[in-house]
């Protein structure tokens, strides 16, 4: 197995873990885990995290270089299977503010007060 990015959902809603350079999106339920990781053994790979409400982001880079992205990587549920872009995606909005509304908004909301 490779080594990787363990990734937990400890809180009350879903999480949208959007892994890059492509925006592979996932959606984890409450107390759901899974491992992000390079799918060659070969490289050593650092990961950057940027993490907002309901939504972490996560970029992996060869040796911590910003100019060398890993592009091919895996997301593995807590069994180690694979798992695919769009997992338990279903019909849900961007997180933050819209994942709360039934319809999307025409426009962001005011979030300067």
């Amino acid at each position: 197995m490779h080594e990787g990015l363990p990734v937990e959902n400890a809180g009350s809603v879903p999480l949208c873990l959007f892994v890059e350079p492509y925006g592979e999106d996932f959606w984890l339920e409450p107390g759901e885990a899974v491992t992000v990781s390079a799918v060659s053994d070969g490289s050593n790979v650092q990961f950057a995290v940027t993490v907002a409400a309901e939504l972490v982001s996560v970029w992996l880079f060869e040796n911590g270089d910003p100019d060398r992205v890993v592009s091919e990587s895996q997301v593995l549920d807590a069994s180690g299977t694979p798992l695919e872009c769009g997992h338990q995606r279903y019909d849900r909005r961007i997180p933050g503010p819209f994942l709360r509304r039934t319809v999307k908004p025409d426009e962001s909301p005011d979030i300067s007060v």
